[in-house]
């Protein structure tokens, strides 16, 4: 007979199992449409007092928006080039003048600037072209919410 040591340490950190990302992904965004049905649903239907649960609303809008925060959606110089069909240099100009600290004589186009940046390159030149352009770009093809 074999003799285990039955205390083995347990410094050792255990491996976290990964998940699935894809499965993960989906959960998101069906209970994101859950929850966004269901409060339009409070909201319409019942004669619920819905500042009773903004608080609530108030705690996931915080969490998301430190999510977003630390996850900042970032854009290459390539594709902002190629979508505002813009040279690198017009480019990095046009940042560079509304603040984005951006080297205006490097060619990269794999540099990236954040979505801060391009939105404030779209408060610069809304009404324009390049405005126009931008503001596609951002938009994206979500949803529009209205009330």
């Amino acid at each position: 007979m074999t003799h285990q040591n039955q205390n083995q340490p347990i410094d050792e950190p255990q491996p976290r199992p990964l998940l699935n990302s894809e499965e993960v992904i989906n959960k998101i965004r069906e209970s994101g449409e859950q929850l966004m049905a269901s409060i339009q649903d409070l909201i319409e239907w019942t004669d619920y007092d819905v500042p009773q649960i903004i608080d609530y609303l108030k705690r996931i809008g915080n969490f998301l928006h430190a999510v977003i925060e630390a996850n900042p959606i970032t854009y290459s110089l390539g594709t902002l080039t190629r979508h505002l069909e813009l040279d690198e240099l017009t480019l990095r100009r046009l940042l560079h003048d509304v603040g984005v600290q951006i080297d205006t004589s490097a060619i990269n186009p794999d540099e990236t600037v954040t979505e801060a940046d391009v939105i404030a390159l779209l408060a610069d030149r809304a009404g324009s072209r390049v405005g126009n352009r931008l503001m596609d770009l951002l938009r994206g093809d979500g949803p529009y919410v209205t009330w």
